[in-house]
């Protein structure tokens, strides 16, 4: 089955048509790429994790995140906080049993989170005894290397 009106798709199941994709893109474009826009901001990041549970329980036990949905049989959990649906997707869809982060690799490097305040930025903190703020910021991993910078 062909899906029509996308540009690189080949199929619903199929792989990405790179060529296709990559002749939509005038040569201009291509020549000066445009940067990510300065002060822009992501509603939510989904992260690639080797152990769902344990990296659920990270960011929900030690780092105060709500679970919104917990689907281990789908390989994929949501939290945020406030009742947004979710600020963070993880999920081990390629990645389950694998190895963490490591410098170097093709993914994410580091996630930065703006805390309420300098007293939560502080009780966050205490449940990383090895960790130090500085300049009112903790700089932490999670249990898959992702770098992780906490501020208010």
């Amino acid at each position: 089955m062909t899906r029509g009106g996308g540009a690189g798709f080949s199929s619903l199941n199929g792989p990405l048509d790179f060529d296709s994709l990559l002749r939509e893109i005038s040569a201009a474009e291509r020549a000066k790429p445009a940067a990510f826009p300065n002060g822009a901001t992501i509603g939510h990041m989904h992260l690639r994790v080797t152990d769902l549970s344990r990296s659920v329980r990270f960011y929900h036990e030690r780092l105060g995140l709500d679970i919104n949905a917990y689907m281990p049989e789908i390989g994929a959990a949501f939290l945020s906080v406030g009742g947004y649906h979710h600020h963070l997707g993880l999920n081990t869809w390629h990645s389950r049993g694998g190895s963490g982060h490591r410098a170097g690799d093709a993914g994410l490097e580091e996630l930065s989170m703006i805390l309420p305040s300098a007293q939560v930025v502080e009780a966050v903190g205490s449940q990383f005894p090895r960790s130090t703020i500085q300049d009112g910021r903790i700089r932490l991993s999670d249990p898959d290397g992702i770098r992780i910078e906490l501020s208010a």
